[in-house]
């Protein structure tokens, strides 16, 4: 009895040995993710942006002065635009804040526009580039308004906007912004 309580016991120390000891594998670690290199935007016709501009614009009767610095960021992927519109007025008594991503989209061979606030507002728009020296924006929201953005580089450190928005219920509002390259 005593040989076979121990056979048993060998046996099962065997067996447990067996499963506790690794396994050898001929088969070969799963290779690491190669990543899937991304061709970066050719900001080459918009480079003349990059740099702190001074702009202005009629609003309400006077003039609304903001400052606009331009980086390319994000690893090279987007023109990166930091906005700063101070109170001018008695309806604007706080400065308003904006951030706008410019980059290309090469599926639909369009520059695309992200811009929000810090007042809520947001927006998206999409060119085909420039043509000449003017670059047309569209944009529709999504209440229904719609957007188009003329820009026309006048030098390398002046830019005209021509800006008209169409609210849902049909209302126009035009307005154009002059930009100033200050560095």
């Amino acid at each position: 009895m005593k040989h076979t309580a121990l056979l048993a016991l060998s046996a099962g120390a065997f067996v447990l040995a067996l499963v506790a000891a690794p396994v050898a594998s001929t088969a070969q670690p799963a290779p690491a993710p190669t990543m899937v290199p991304i061709a970066k935007p050719d900001f080459s016709s918009m480079m003349f942006l990059t740099g702190t501009w001074t702009c202005s614009q009629m609003l309400r009767g006077k003039t609304r002065p903001d400052t606009n610095t331009t980086t390319i960021g994000m690893n090279g992927m987007w023109m990166v635009s930091q906005d700063a519109a101070p109170p001018f007025d008695q309806y604007r008594t706080v400065t308003v804040n904006s951030t706008n991503y410019t980059g290309y989209d090469s599926t639909i061979k369009q520059w695309v526009a992200i811009g929000v606030d810090d007042g809520g507002g947001y927006g998206i728009q999409s060119s085909p580039g420039w043509q000449g020296n003017v670059i047309t924006w569209t944009g529709k929201g999504l209440d229904g308004s719609t957007f188009v953005d003329v820009v026309t580089k006048n030098s390398d450190t002046k830019t005209t906007d021509q800006n008209t928005v169409t609210d849902p219920q049909g209302k126009v509002t035009k307005s154009t912004i002059t930009c100033m390259k200050a560095s």
